[in-house]
C-alpha cells in the first residue's frame, strides 16, 4: 500500500507524521482489503485546541461539547472505495479529514491509565476506520485495539 498523510498541527502537543502513518497504513492492513491496499491513499489530519474541536463538534454534530476525533469522510457511500471499480484507478484516493484534540485525548489517557501515545494511536485508527464506514461496535473497536497495542509496543523498541 502506498500512501500519503498531510498533517496540520495548530497545537503544542508532539504527536509526529511517521507515528501517524504507522496508524494509517497498520489499520488499512488489517480491514485486509485487496482493493484498498492495492491503492495509494492519502489522508489529512489536523490537531487542534478543544476550543476549535468543540466549535466544530457544535457546528457538524450539534453537540456543544469537546471530544476526542471527529471524521470527515471524502466518500459519502464507503461502499465505494471497496468496489471494484476503483481496481482500474490509478490516481491516489483521498479517504477524508480527522480532526483531532490532543488534550482531550490526554485527559481522558489519564482518565483510564492509558499512556498519551497508546491513547492517540487508538483514537487515530478508530477515526481511520470511521472514514472507511466503520461504525461502532465489537469489530471496530477490536480493530483499532489491535492497532494500538502492536504499535505502541513496536514504538517502544
Amino acid at each position: 500500500m502506498k500512501y500519503t498523510v498531510e498533517i496540520n498541527n495548530k497545537t503544542k502537543d508532539k504527536f509526529s507524521k511517521k507515528k501517524i502513518e504507522a496508524i494509517f497504513e497498520r489499520t488499512i492492513c488489517l480491514i485486509a482489503d485487496k482493493n484498498l491496499n492495492a491503492k495509494k491513499l492519502e489522508l489529512s489530519v489536523a490537531l487542534v485546541s478543544a476550543n476549535e474541536i468543540c466549535l466544530l463538534n457544535r457546528q457538524y454534530r450539534r453537540k456543544n461539547s469537546a471530544t476526542d476525533v471527529l471524521s470527515f469522510a471524502e466518500y459519502e457511500k464507503t461502499k465505494q472505495l471497496f468496489s471494484d471499480n476503483l481496481s482500474n484507478y490509478d490516481e491516489a484516493i483521498f479517504i477524508g479529514e480527522l480532526i483531532i484534540c490532543p488534550s482531550y485525548v490526554k485527559k481522558n489517557a489519564l482518565e483510564d491509565g492509558e499512556t498519551f501515545e497508546f491513547a492517540m494511536t487508538y483514537i487515530v485508527s478508530h477515526g481511520i476506520l470511521h472514514l472507511l464506514g466503520f461504525s461502532h461496535g465489537k469489530k471496530m473497536f477490536s480493530l483499532q485495539r489491535a492497532v494500538a497495542d502492536e504499535l505502541v509496543g513496536l514504538m517502544k523498541k
